[in-house]
């Protein structure tokens, strides 16, 4: 009779573990062909340029999420005295981002790429620790995207990868 209740409760336990993997999406077939905002949480980490200088190390600051066409979104971070840093914007479909660069208080603009040929990495220098705001825009017409707003296709992956390293000392 014990040997009865123990495969009972085993096969049981079996069967409710089995169901709730596949209702998690633990299955191969229940995965769609979009992105979703789980599948964009590393893609920065995975698809943005890395510096191809020595020294820099991942920031914590840096960011990925699902976006739509033409969705902008903002990012603050405080960058520090005496630090270089690298910023690279990329995309799922390896579009041109257009990123902005502001002053978190004062509301200048420091940096654009548009101004800069859409270019989707920057290196600068920081000479005053300040708060930033990093504005990111992904291209295209929201009105006329239409896969980002279906179930299947519920958009695509950005990220912004942010590296930091101390400055070199120049000068006596």
């Amino acid at each position: 009779m014990k040997k009865i209740v123990s495969t009972s409760f085993l096969l049981l336990f079996l069967l409710v573990s089995s169901t709730a993997f596949s209702q998690r999406g633990g299955g191969a077939s229940s995965k769609s062909k979009g992105s979703s905002a789980a599948d964009c949480n590393q893609f920065h980490q995975k698809e943005c340029l890395r510096s191809p200088d020595d020294g820099f190390e991942y920031n914590g600051q840096s960011r990925s999420g699902l976006f739509a066409k033409g969705q902008q979104s903002s990012v603050r971070a405080v960058f520090y005295k005496g630090m270089d840093y690298h910023i690279s914007v990329c995309t799922e479909d390896k579009g041109q981002a257009s990123f902005v660069i502001k002053d978190a208080r004062t509301d200048e603009v420091l940096y654009d790429n548009s101004t800069d040929g859409n270019v989707q990495e920057i290196q600068i220098t920081n000479e005053n620790t300040r708060n930033i705001l990093i504005q990111v825009t992904i291209p295209g017409d929201p009105a006329s995207d239409d896969q980002s707003k279906t179930k299947s296709q519920p958009g695509m992956c950005a990220g912004l990868l942010i590296e930091h390293r101390r400055s070199d000392k120049t000068g006596f």
